[in-house]
């Protein structure tokens, strides 16, 4: 039988993530695993120093701690155990270090993110993802209504 213990699930906000939080809760909630629950902000500009860019990181840590607070909110009446984590970087890198220094056995994502307009530019996060992760990865799509039923947090 395949163990999952950690299970890491890169948030956003967006309708897709959160149901794809919901969905991984579901999912694993019979083995009671740690969730990991990860928002990536975009590092401060290099160009910027002193305070103004401390105050900026600032800033940024706080909006990505209120992303995952409403998700682990969500996520409370499924009992488990959650963890929070806000870093800066690229998302697609920071996922996978983050799935790599936790050694996690799956990773959750939604398959669009708030960003379509990087999608456009840079390629899809979730494909950098799929290529570059060491663990499985469950992409969510368009979750239909009976995938998310008694789902926690619904």
């Amino acid at each position: 039988m395949i163990k999952i213990e950690r299970v890491l699930i890169p948030v956003d906000g967006s309708d897709s993530s959160k149901n794809a939080a919901k969905y991984a809760a579901h999912l694993v909630n019979s083995r009671n695993p740690k969730l990991y629950l990860l928002n990536v902000w975009e590092p401060i500009n290099m160009t910027i120093g002193g305070e103004m860019a401390e105050r900026m990181r600032q800033s940024a840590e706080a909006k990505a701690m209120s992303v995952l607070e409403e998700y682990k909110k969500l996520l409370e009446p499924c009992g488990m155990d959650v963890e929070l984590i806000s870093r800066s970087g690229r998302p697609d890198y920071v996922i996978l270090n983050v799935q790599d220094e936790l050694d996690c056995d799956l990773i959750v994502i939604g398959s669009r993110g708030l960003s379509v307009l990087e999608n456009v530019i840079m390629g899809s996060v979730v494909t950098r993802v799929l290529e570059g992760a060491t663990c499985p990865v469950l992409v969510t799509r368009n979750l239909r209504g009976k995938y998310l039923q008694g789902a926690c947090g619904i």
